[in-house]
């Protein structure tokens, strides 16, 4: 951890990604290039200070699917269902009421569906882009309709989201602040930036089990190293939790024997499984002048921003601009041949000739039944009011309104090819490996231009920019997704929890099998990404792994 500074972004031309990319606050990752998406390295985005990713997230915070989460249970993991996961997400979010929205596009939800006292301050955004309305109108159309609440296990149809965000001061709200600094003064809490961690020091085999003794860590040059007395906790994310426990000697032998690193624990499994949400640019547009639009092109603009002081009076902080407008549908709402290929890919996992381990083909069973489920999302439409790469002449009014590929059937790996810390890992997301995956993304795209063709939607729009009028047929589709692909940061499943013959990394108390006490409390457990953005689902999972913890130890 190098900061403990939020970075403030600023809308340029060349939008935020670059901006961000490899900055003080992010480690500056990418994938290898990838072969079905015309050999394109994606940028992979992991917050590099105190709070993590938290303090450079878009401050999307939404829950999933119940489905979602039953799955991790009918996977083998005791405790981990939807009931325990609102249990723990209302214990960690403080939502506050909504101030009366100035624009038609109304935050709705259901009070007891959400956590009112928990140390993360959450919100309704106040301002909107103006497009989320129209969109929403437009989607209706398409039979998918504006739902009164999200929050509460059922998250088809579209609705606004809550942000990580304080409702006073408009001012992000991270792990840090909601954790770290309250007790920031503890006698047994002690913080060091400016270090990383080079591995976890083991004693034990494989026949006993290893203990964790120590962690190395380098600071300032030097090597350092901090004794376990209890448990050793990873938190490093699911590009970073599998790249120490490979560096310590836990993972594939086949991997770290060629590296020079001795292998402590065989665990092939670990890196492995990952998934991640997937987007590309557009369909974008450039919006027509009035209708009340904000953009972050425009409210960068200082005499724009001092234009809506007035009707926002009530904001004692920046004004503030976040993607708060999504849509979430099953593939039957989006494809009409939904049933064809569901059953190509169902004929797929069930040939004993494909490719595909015993234990991942029951993870793909339990995804079939959450693909087959009418009630459960596929896909995502999302509003981003703000250019992410260049859409246009500076000056006017951009939005991008790209679909979301909710739950890919193609799996990734993240594994070190270097025994240094500082070498980044390898990361290669398979993105687009199974043909699934395309059709589902290609289906959110075709749905997300349609709603623009209802009034009041289509009244603001004045052109297509991304990929433009002449992008037609489902081949021009999929070749424009496939060079304008993109990842939401937002990957898993690197350290799944599941049973160790199912592929599992960690167990339903989340420590590493054939370990005595390290345990992996982030995303990179879950062993299929749920349906939705995972800020709210990230919390749930440290809130329950404390109670774990703190069963084992009492």
């Amino acid at each position: 951890m190098l900061t403990s500074t939020t970075p403030s972004f600023v809308v340029s031309p060349t939008g935020w990604v670059p901006q961000l990319f490899n900055s003080e606050y992010e480690w500056g990752l990418q994938s290898t290039p990838q072969p079905h998406s015309l050999d394109q390295r994606l940028f992979e985005f992991r917050g590099k200070g105190l709070g993590g990713s938290s303090s450079i997230n878009c401050l999307v915070y939404l829950k999933p699917h119940r489905a979602d989460i039953d799955a991790f249970e009918k996977l083998g993991n005791p405790g981990w269902n939807w009931e325990n996961y609102q249990k723990y997400s209302k214990k960690a979010e403080s939502v506050h009421a909504p101030v009366p929205p100035v624009r038609q596009f109304r935050p709705t939800y259901n009070h007891d569906d959400v956590g009112h006292d928990g140390p993360l301050p959450v919100s309704f955004c106040p301002i909107a882009s103006g497009v989320e309305y129209p969109l929403q109108k437009g989607l209706s159309e398409l039979g998918i309709e504006t739902i009164s609440t999200g929050f509460g296990g059922e998250t088809a149809g579209t609705y606004k989201a809550l942000a990580s965000l304080h409702p006073v001061k408009m001012t992000r709200t991270d792990s840090a602040n909601a954790y770290l600094f309250p007790v920031i003064d503890r006698p047994n809490l002690q913080v060091l930036t400016g270090a990383l961690v080079t591995k976890v020091v083991t004693s034990g085999d494989e026949a006993t089990g290893l203990t964790a003794d120590a962690v190395e860590f380098e600071h300032g040059g030097k090597f350092y190293q901090v004794l376990c007395a209890k448990d050793v906790i990873l938190s490093a994310g699911a590009i970073k939790s599998p790249q120490i426990l490979e560096l310590s000697g836990i993972g594939d032998r086949s991997i770290l024997e060629p590296l020079g690193i001795e292998t402590k624990l065989d665990l092939p499994t670990i890196g492995t499984n990952t998934q991640d949400h997937f987007t590309c640019t557009g369909p974008a547009y450039e919006l027509r002048d009035g209708n009340d639009i904000i953009t972050g092109e425009l409210i960068a603009d200082p005499d724009f921003r001092g234009n809506l002081k007035d009707p926002y009076k009530e904001i004692e902080g920046p004004l503030p601009l976040v993607m708060s407008g999504y849509a979430f549908f099953p593939l039957h709402k989006a494809a009409a041949n939904a049933q064809e290929l569901i059953d190509k890919i169902s004929a797929k996992i069930n040939d004993e000739a494909s490719p595909y381990s015993a234990g991942l083909r029951e993870v793909y069973h339990v995804q079939l039944e959450l693909l087959k489920d009418e009630d459960v999302p596929d896909v995502e439409i999302m509003v981003v009011p703000f250019s992410v790469i260049p859409m246009g002449p500076a000056g006017r009014a951009y939005v991008n309104v790209p679909p979301v590929l909710s739950r890919p059937f193609s799996r990734g790996t993240v594994h070190i090819n270097s025994a240094d810390p500082l070498a980044p890992p390898v990361i290669d997301p398979h993105i687009f490996e199974e043909d699934i995956d395309m059709e589902i993304i290609t289906a959110g795209f075709k749905v997300s231009r349609a709603a623009a063709q209802f009034s009041p939607y289509k009244d603001i729009i004045a052109r297509e920019v991304k990929p433009g009028p002449d992008v037609v047929t489902d081949d021009q589709i999929k070749e424009h997704i496939k060079s304008h692909v993109g990842t939401v940061w937002h990957m898993v499943g690197s350290c799944s929890m599941l049973p160790r013959d199912k592929g599992g990394v960690v167990d339903a108390k989340l420590k590493v099998y054939g370990t005595n006490n390290i345990r992996v409390v982030d995303l990179s457990i879950l062993p299929i990404l749920v349906s939705t953005h995972p800020q709210a689902t990230v919390y749930a999972v440290a809130e329950q792994a404390g109670d774990i913890i703190k069963a084992d130890h009492m």
